[in-house]
């Protein structure tokens, strides 16, 4: 079977991603907030300290939220139910989340992070009480996907209360997505300018920044936000998009179309995210550039496991051995040492089972299929091990 035909050689494992009960601890969080709110709301009008038209939009649009909340747990707790949860970390560590998903990531996040109210934190103060309705307003407009109306909104809020950095974060973040990624930049920096301690703003700012292939400056917000308390939204944000991962990739790239070195410690990013970093770089077909991606982080930790599997899925090209034996067999032995230092972990072993028949070794890679459990692999994972063992005969 030749390398083409053979499913998921030649890239990285892309395989459906399991869920996380991460997402539903979140979930919960949000719903004893929104439950929290609603008293808070009633507590607040009965002192007096909120206006009638204020409390019912905010109590209009908390109780709404809650219902979808609810229906989202449900949902949840439906698939966790339903699905088998057990696949290791390492088949998901070279995929990453596309910037475009954020916009979707983003809307089950901006009700919360707004400035009039979030889990973290109460009303923003210098925003006249007359403009919570205008920025609940916009939320709403946001979720149901009427973005263009959303952005009129925060226009109008932004009037009540120029310079507003909620208002100014949001009214970009929507700009951007609706295509008209230079103004909503300049609204985010310029809240930014505004608030620095602002999170959300230099969230924002470092992924659009990173859209725009300025990465540099994307990871100066992140070292920025580094010093600042970040709401658990926008961590799972942070994570949900893997960005620190996209942008130093991105790093990675300009220093090696530089000729510059790859000094892990210039990218302030962990082992662990330079070297799926360098899984990205592999995915995108940048090979020798995560291949000296790989090779940095190995330098630092010649165990890092990431890397080695990174490093060892070049062996699996079958046309490797004709063009360079000598890299191909140091691929190889990459993948020995992984399947060495983590022997249980089923996809690291089919991937040496791939190389070795790819390398004309199909004795080596029957053993390995024998140490697999098939039942234990996903779908597309399945379908690499039948393939091999066809191969095989």
């Amino acid at each position: 079977m030749s390398d083409t035909n053979r499913p998921g050689a030649r890239h990285l494992d892309n395989s459906t991603a399991t869920l996380d009960p991460d997402v539903l601890a979140e979930l919960e969080r949000e719903q004893e907030f929104l439950l929290r709110s609603l008293d808070d709301l009633d507590a607040e009008l009965a002192a007096g300290d909120m206006e009638d038209d204020d409390y019912q939009a905010l109590a209009d649009d908390y109780t709404r939220r809650l219902a979808e909340v609810t229906r989202s747990i449900e949902d949840e707790r439906t698939a966790f139910a339903d699905v088998d949860n057990r696949l290791s970390s390492l088949q998901r560590f070279g995929t990453i989340a596309a910037v475009v998903v954020l916009a979707v990531v983003a809307g089950l996040f901006l009700a919360r992070a707004s400035g009039f109210r979030s889990p973290t934190g109460t009303a923003t103060g210098d925003i006249r009480q007359s403009s919570a309705g205008l920025l609940a307003e916009a939320d709403t407009l946001t979720r149901e996907g009427r973005w263009d109306e959303a952005v009129e909104v925060y226009d109008e809020a932004l009037e009540v209360a120029p310079g507003n950095a909620e208002a100014l974060t949001y009214r970009g973040w929507l700009t951007a997505r609706l295509g008209d990624s230079t103004s909503g930049l300049e609204d985010v920096l310029e809240a930014v300018g505004v608030d620095p301690d602002f999170p959300d703003a230099r969230v924002f700012a470092a992924i659009l920044l990173n859209e725009q292939a300025r990465f540099d400056e994307a990871a100066a917000q992140l070292s920025a936000l580094d010093e600042l308390e970040v709401p658990e939204q926008m961590q799972g944000l942070l994570a949900a998009s893997d960005l620190r991962v996209s942008i130093a990739a991105g790093r990675i790239r300009e220093l090696f179309q530089a000729g510059e070195p790859i000094d892990i410690s210039e990218l302030s990013v962990t082992l662990d995210e330079a070297a799926r970093a360098g899984a990205v770089l592999s995915q995108q077909g940048e090979v020798v550039a995560a291949r000296a991606t790989f090779d940095a982080v190995l330098d630092e930790d010649p165990q890092q496991i990431v890397a080695l599997v990174g490093k060892g899925q070049i062996a699996r090209d079958p046309n490797l051995v004709e063009l360079d034996p000598e890299i191909a067999a140091d691929a190889l032995a990459a993948l020995d040492q992984a399947v060495e230092l983590a022997p249980e972990e089923a996809v690291i072993r089919l991937y040496r089972a791939d190389a070795r028949l790819a390398q004309d070794d199909p004795d080596g890679a029957r053993a390995d299929l024998l140490e697999i459990d098939r039942s234990a692999l996903s779908p597309e994972l399945q379908g690499l091990y039948d393939a091999i063992e066809v191969e095989l005969g």
